[in-house]
């Protein structure tokens, strides 16, 4: 029998670190093919626009099977991931609660750092079957793919790892800053972190990703309706 040794050193970091790498490599890769076949408004993102929406489902199913993959290096992946069950009343209350203060901190911070306002990303235009399509394939893998990806990867695997090295208080701050970092808009990480701490805080609570990823969801569902009520 052959017995699996953990990885640890640089090796653990650079695992940690693959997900994130190959989605953007495929992201970077994708839109500047899309760019340079003329399929994209120049320099901007729209959820209306197919070819885009279709990227977008390929990088997070990528994310998703990466992380997976990298998990498996570290043990049972449901275990590694934190996909555990939680009872059903705390889950409830700490996705209700997290919620809550996650739209109330980010509605406090919005005057100061304008982070929606300079978010990149924009509804698009929906005007046709095919851009409507666009649209619905862009929300349902932002509010869904997106949320569970990255409370898998944020929550889950980046967490265990950082908690295991240094103990909660960094996995909850850590993965939190890594987290707002990663999405690369400056004006947007204020909240990006705040909300990040409110998800680990209830991962550190629920020992689970699974309220999280409600909690994540529902923002972005939130953040999706926004970018929609402004195109009109």
């Amino acid at each position: 029998m052959i017995t699996r040794t953990a990885p640890t050193g640089a090796r653990l970091w650079l695992l940690v670190a693959a997900p994130l790498i190959v989605q953007f490599g495929v992201a970077g890769l994708g839109a500047a093919i899309l760019d340079a076949l003329s399929l994209t408004p120049a320099g901007k993102t729209t959820l209306a626009n197919l070819p885009q929406a279709i990227l977008l489902v390929v990088a997070y199913i990528v994310f998703g099977v990466a992380i997976w993959l990298v998990a498996r290096q570290f043990g049972n992946p449901r275990e590694v991931l934190a996909l555990r069950r939680t009872a059903l009343a705390q889950g409830v209350a700490l996705a209700v609660g997290g919620l809550i203060v996650g739209v109330v901190a980010a509605a406090a911070l919005e005057p100061i750092f304008h982070g929606s306002a300079s978010q990149p990303i924009r509804a698009g235009t929906i005007d046709s079957l095919t851009t409507g399509l666009a649209f619905g394939l862009s929300a349902l893998t932002i509010v869904v793919g997106a949320a569970v990806t990255e409370e898998l990867y944020f929550r889950g695997l980046l967490y265990g790892r950082l908690d295991a090295r240094f103990g909660v208080a960094s996995a909850v701050v850590g993965s939190a800053g890594i987290f707002g970092l990663v999405h690369f808009a400056p004006n947007t990480f204020p909240a990006l972190f705040a909300l990040g701490l409110v998800l680990g805080l209830v991962r550190m609570r629920s020992s689970s990703v699974w309220p999280g990823m409600a909690i994540h969801g529902a923002n972005n569902a939130i953040a999706v309706a926004g970018l929609l009520l402004a195109a009109n």
